[in-house]
């Protein structure tokens, strides 16, 4: 199919932002891809550096995870929501084991937004009638209509006039914001223990077991949502494992089947759950998980990490991205003003949303997929790096090689082409979709 066809069906059934980054960077559709690697439609080779954002944790085409999931579809894919299966028993089991803390239940979505919003429901009558709730600045749980509620990326609620709940927003990594915020009217405090997204950032130490102690006084629930974080992404396999912090409710997703199978998972505490048990109901509004198909891919995925050591194995690699990250930021700090990195949860932050753009635009002809944040709105876009928990040494040494020529590359771009390009990609996704250019080929 050609290249023109395929963005436009990305354009109207998918997403317009990716269809237009797609035509002015004049780049192929993933076609294929097996372990670290994607190959486009044209048959160019990639190192997969953005993973969806960090979904694929145990690489493409994983033999173990696509042969159980295999089996189960041989068996049965879906039942009706309600009836438990061993998949979703032994998945619960597996989640409890691996989770610091005692765990009274584990209930199921389709997606960490439908996980964050089941999450809310519960917050709310649970802790009535407190209903006030403390988000981080620039946190990301989600774009429902009740999830963009607590969305720290204001401006992109703000547009559909939500604000039904009580939200405190406040900096991430402020213990004195903290302090100020979290009181007794304070119904719970949603927190990304690693912020994510465009904003990657790592917190000072003991951040986070401020917020637990500061919930714990004050009767409020602490909330992590390690939809990016958890099953090794951050080199342990929860976030809150680096502070031995036990939140009262948990949710996960994204790499929980390796991106195998839609599931996202909330645990509550037993503590919780001994108060006030679960609404046999909330699955059923708030979408319907933990199918026998998705739950075997996560076990498979599970097992994967587990059987071949991956989290402990990745410690190579993730060492040699996070330190070359660090040295190319010492090297251009024209360009970079620093590079977060915990596990394969790692970036660079740049000095504007025009320096992500060209990079992203070089990478991708030196064979290398990056997380472009897609976000123009942030002053310091964090360029993301987040291959899987799989990828070599080799593969890492060629990423950084062809960041780093991609960054002798920009660097030697004249200032008057950065001034003309800024107010272009800060208003790139307002381009009408007519008015870029068309690809001369395949």
């Amino acid at each position: 199919m050609p290249l023109d066809q395929l963005l436009d069906d990305c354009y109207r059934h998918w997403t317009p932002s990716a269809a237009k980054l797609y035509r002015i960077a004049n780049t192929g559709i993933e076609h294929t891809a097996d372990g670290a690697i994607v190959t486009d439609h044209r048959g160019n080779h990639f190192i997969d550096c953005a993973c969806s954002y960090g979904i694929f944790l145990v690489g493409h085409q994983n033999p173990q995870v696509k042969n159980a999931s295999q089996r189960q579809l041989n068996r049965m894919a879906w039942q009706p929501e309600g009836l438990s299966h061993d998949s979703q028993r032994l998945l619960s089991e597996t989640l409890k084991r691996l989770a610091p803390g005692e765990w009274g239940d584990v209930r199921y979505t389709m997606t960490g937004a439908e996980a964050i919003e089941q999450t809310l429901r519960y917050v709310l009558k649970r802790q009535f009638p407190r209903q006030r709730i403390v988000v981080m600045r620039n946190a990301y749980h989600g774009k429902t209509l009740t999830t963009m509620a607590i969305l720290g990326q204001q401006y992109q609620s703000n547009q559909h006039g939500l604000n039904r709940l009580s939200v405190d927003f406040i900096p991430y990594g402020d213990f004195t914001a903290l302090e100020e915020s979290i009181d007794d009217h304070v119904a719970a405090v949603y927190i990304e223990p690693i912020l994510g997204g465009a904003y990657l950032t790592l917190p000072e130490k003991g951040y986070n077991t401020r917020i637990r102690e500061l919930c714990s006084a004050h009767g409020c629930l602490m909330i992590a949502d390690e939809i990016q974080t958890a099953f090794g992404r951050c080199g342990k396999w929860f976030a809150v494992d680096y502070d031995n912090v036990v939140p009262d409710i948990m949710v996960l997703s994204k790499g929980l089947t390796g991106g195998y199978a839609a599931i996202a998972a909330v645990m509550y505490s037993r503590a919780l759950i001994d108060h006030m048990p679960l609404d046999p109901l909330e699955n059923l509004v708030c979408g319907q998980g933990g199918l026998p198909f998705a739950c075997e891919t996560a076990l498979a995925a599970i097992r994967a990490i587990e059987d071949n050591r991956l989290i402990e194995l990745s410690l190579a690699a993730s060492t040699m991205l996070g330190q070359g990250l660090q040295r190319l930021a010492q090297n251009y700090p024209q360009i970079i003003s620093d590079a977060p990195s915990i596990g394969l949860m790692t970036g660079i932050r740049l000095k504007g949303a025009v320096w992500e753009a060209m990079i992203s635009m070089e990478l991708t002809k030196r064979g290398v997929h990056a997380g472009h944040s897609m976000n123009e709105k942030a002053a310091a876009p964090v360029l993301r790096f987040y291959p899987p928990l799989t990828i070599s040494v080799d593969e890492v040494r060629q990423v950084l090689m062809a960041l780093e020529e991609s960054l002798e590359v920009v660097a030697a771009k004249p200032r008057w082409m950065l001034k003309l390009m800024a107010p272009i990609i800060r208003n790139l996704y307002r381009i009408p979709y007519a008015m870029t250019p068309r690809s001369a080929g395949k």
